[in-house]
């Protein structure tokens, strides 16, 4: 391990090299979503070829969509040759899975009756459909003799028949939290597509995975369900448990009695253990995700990661040689870490950075039976795709997905630290405007994360180079309460929502001013999520910035509590409830300082955000426009949380630069498609 860690850092330096961008072309929205992303990278068992996804925009249905490649896992080879696409349907498909025996591989399609497991050769031929299910399919994992394939899927009703005239007669009452379907576990024959039930009971499955003998499946139970009503959806268990049941089905046995969340399980190559992730408390929405292991047969949990600074991310991975792989966010970095073997062949729980030193973003990764790694690899220039590493510790770049890219010209970045309150170290990403000129300062873009209890990585940002390639320099930091930099970080603004992390956020912008960068006089702010609450609190706060653009934004937690699907999010994070902490609710909430706004401000939501529903920005429009403030309020139809449809990307990008444009005097010829779709428009 230390031999290959070591060798890495040389070997990917001279591939940055080797593709490094050195066109000239200027970044735009429509190049920004001509981008091809890669992802889901899986072995062969041969260990010959590497399966994997490609997400692209089809320009005409105005959306995304997702293929399925198949590239050799020979780095020769993948230079000379191209990648098989081996699937090609409408919608697209998602998460392949080879199987044991490498004559098929699985995957997710919705062709004609929502998600359903399909099976292809890797040689080529038509997709079987294999599954039929009413509520489609979903968390599939192959039986290790390749007979069987386990999957999860939504109950259908009992009462259907009734349920349905009900809804027909418009007498379809929906009595909130009350009669729940819940999903459970089932195995089908591959060859027969004969089916069986594995669970049943008043509790839904997730993240099941077969014993290396066939005959049991380990699963994640929790007391969720769902509702009639596509609203009515509930937030994520917090109390999940393990348990492991006969393949055949049966009485379940349960493993874990964690109060709070384990999942995750995985089998180890000699049946004896299973390895999950889990946190310990129940009420912490910051709490630590470590990687533990129990003995099948019961016991005492072991903690792997109790030293290990931060969280455990959702790749959990055993390999043939017993060995633990995972991921995490490390600072503005995402790492591959391992967990050895001892020479007794007992687990070392000292982890090892596989990505050792390496300044790139390792993401979605696979290990093959012989110690090979595939994985999805970005940098601040380079967008992700698929690297192959040999046992001896050498990085092979074997996809090559956006040659276009090289056409471009690249903003540089940088790391950027500086001291907030408290002495406290901080850190953030720095896009310099495109041709950046020392000694020249440049309107500044501050842009503020989610969360909290998230960061941003200094990985390929395509949005933040069309920013910077209008001129714009960018900064992402990532204050108190962001993850990545151990617990206590994370955990730091608790109670102070708005406090001393919006002080973090503006001690960044004055680093920026104090470097010579950011123009002090061209100061814009703008965030989606908790970073739209923190645009709207920043501009209660202070008058510095000329310009805000908030999306999806909380503008009061007091009534944010009841209307959120996480409410528990507040509970925590205010240290109680809006009736017994009322005023840190009241304290924290850009409408109790609403008349001290006096900054022009874009609102942006959309229609279907259940995260953060529509009524925090309205209230907050509504207020600023009755007030006689500068304000643009857009609705997005059909978008949740997120903007996700190309068009109503091109537009809002649009939207965006031509506010910013013109708050701070500049003028330019547009280069953005204004034949987008436009939005529902609001307007003082």
């Amino acid at each position: 391990m230390k031999k290959l860690a070591s060798s890495l850092t040389l070997v990917l330096f001279i591939c940055v090299l080797a593709f490094a961008a050195d066109g000239d072309k200027k970044m735009t929205i429509q190049d920004s979503l001509a981008i091809k992303n890669v992802g889901a990278p899986a072995f062969s068992p041969d260990g010959k070829w590497i399966a994997y996804t490609i997400s692209e925009w089809d320009k005409e249905n105005n959306r995304r969509v997702s293929h399925i490649y198949l590239v050799s896992s020979d780095p020769q080879n993948a230079k000379v040759g191209k990648p098989i696409k081996l699937t090609n349907g409408e919608k697209g498909e998602n998460a392949p899975q080879w199987s044991p025996d490498g004559t098929r591989i699985a995957f997710l399609a919705d062709r004609d009756k929502g998600n359903q497991i399909w099976l292809i050769s890797p040689f080529g031929g038509e997709a079987e459909k294999l599954t039929s299910e009413e509520n489609g399919a979903s968390g599939f994992r192959w039986s290790p003799d390749s007979k069987r394939i386990s999957f999860i899927t939504r109950d259908t009703p009992k009462d259907k028949a009734e349920r349905e005239k009900k809804k027909k007669d418009k007498f379809d009452t929906i009595v909130v939290e009350k009669d729940f379907i819940y999903s459970h576990l089932w195995a089908i024959n591959v060859e027969s597509k004969e089916k069986k039930r594995i669970t049943e009971g008043t509790f839904s499955i997730d993240s099941a995975d077969w014993s290396p003998d066939g005959k049991w499946l380990a699963f994640v139970r929790s007391t969720n369900g769902a509702q009639e009503s596509s609203f009515a959806e509930l937030a994520p268990d917090r109390n999940s448990d393990i348990y492991i049941i006969s393949a055949d089905g049966g009485q379940a046995r349960q493993l874990t009695t964690n109060p709070a969340s384990d999942n995750n399980p995985r089998w180890s190559p000699d049946g004896k253990w299973l390895a999950y992730t889990a946190n310990t408390d129940t009420k912490s929405w910051a709490a630590k995700t470590d990687i533990m292991v129990i003995a099948v047969e019961g016991g005492t949990p072991r903690n792997l990661t109790s030293d290990f600074p931060e969280s455990a991310g959702n790749g959990l991975l055993w390999a043939s040689d017993g060995e633990i792989y995972f991921n995490s966010g490390l600072g503005v970095y995402s790492q591959i870490i391992v967990l050895p073997r001892k020479k007794d062949g007992t687990l070392n729980a000292t982890p090892i950075r596989v990505s050792r030193d390496v300044q790139r973003n390792y993401g979605q990764f696979d290990v093959s039976k012989t110690g090979e790694i595939a994985c999805v690899i970005n940098d601040n220039l380079h967008s992700g795709d698929i690297f192959w590493r040999s046992t001896g510790g050498i990085d092979n770049q074997i996809t090559f997905t956006n040659p276009q890219l090289k056409d471009f010209a690249m903003a540089s970045t940088e790391v950027m630290k500086w001291k907030g309150p408290d002495n406290f170290d901080i850190e953030g990403v720095l896009v310099k405007p495109l041709g950046y000129e020392q000694g020249k300062r440049y309107p500044l873009i501050l842009q503020i994360h989610g969360g909290p209890y998230a960061r941003f990585d200094n990985g390929f940002n395509s949005r933040a180079q069309i920013f910077a390639a209008n001129g714009y320099a960018v900064l992402m930091p990532n204050p108190r309460g962001s993850t990545g930099y151990g617990n206590k970080f994370t955990i730091a603004n608790l109670g102070d929502w708005g406090g001393k992390d919006f002080k973090d956020i503006m001690a960044g912008v004055d680093a920026a001013i104090a470097k010579g960068i950011a123009d002090p006089d061209k100061l814009v702010v703008m965030g989606g999520s908790y970073g739209g609450f923190m645009t709207f609190w920043t501009i209660t706060q202070t008058d510095r910035f000329k310009a805000a653009i908030g999306h999806a934004g909380i503008s009061d937690w007091y009534s944010f509590h009841g209307q959120s699907d996480v409410p528990g999010l507040m509970e925590y994070g205010f240290v109680g409830h809006p009736w017994n902490a009322t005023e840190t609710y009241r304290k924290s909430s850009p409408m109790t300082f609403v008349d001290k706004v006096k900054t022009p401000i874009m609102i942006t939501h959309g229609e279907q955000d259940r995260r953060v529903p529509i009524a925090q920005a309205e209230q907050y429009y509504r207020a600023l426009q009755r007030r006689g403030v500068e304000v643009v309020f857009l609705r997005f139809p059909r978008e949740g949380h997120g903007i996700q449809e190309p068009n109503h990307l091109i537009d809002l990008t649009r939207r965006q630069l031509e506010w910013f444009d013109s708050h701070l005097g500049i003028t330019r010829q547009k280069v953005l498609d204004e034949k987008a779709t436009p939005a529902v428009e609001g307007k003082n």
